[in-house]
């Protein structure tokens, strides 16, 4: 099982703040990619990343076509956070049984906690002068991380963690 690092877990609850970059990457059954910027990350467990699903249509279809699924962070300001999080995805939405459970996340568990990212943890990036969108989230998606590899310059393509 791979059991995240103490500074990946940092880095991963900071998008939007100091320039990180997260983008989560699927595929369809056929093989078409889509990848998305994330604004609302968090980790849970050892093993999994926590995504809002607010604007997830093409990411969402995907998902439920083909569940294998990575996560880039691009932190170049933070020397060594530089990594892509491959494992299998799944978008719980509102109306999955009470007991529904992803590799040992409950649903109800993650909707209760981070259902309504928006509210918890509004943008404040965002300047005044712009009107941020109502963002509706429809669920989370949990990505439960079987492979980390390495994208920082010259370590591409390494195996950092593996389950």
């Amino acid at each position: 099982m791979v059991k995240f690092t103490k500074e990946m877990k940092e880095a991963l609850r900071v998008p939007g703040k100091g320039g990180s970059l997260i983008y989560l990457c699927t595929s369809s059954r056929d093989g078409n990619p889509n990848i998305a910027a994330m604004r609302f990350v968090a980790t849970h467990m050892d093993d999994k990343i926590l995504i809002a699903d607010m604007f997830l249509l093409k990411t969402k279809a995907n998902i439920k076509e083909n569940p294998n699924v990575a996560v880039t962070i691009c932190h170049p300001l933070d020397e060594g956070r530089w990594w892509v999080f491959r494992g299998k995805a799944v978008d719980m939405e509102y109306g999955f049984p009470r007991d529904f459970d992803w590799y040992g996340a409950n649903a109800t568990d993650i909707l209760n906690e981070w259902g309504n990212w928006n509210k918890a943890e509004p943008p404040d990036e965002v300047p005044p002068d712009i009107v941020f969108p109502k963002a509706v989230q429809r669920g989370v998606v949990v990505v439960h991380v079987e492979e980390v590899y390495s994208i920082e310059p010259g370590h591409v393509g390494e195996k950092v963690l593996t389950g």
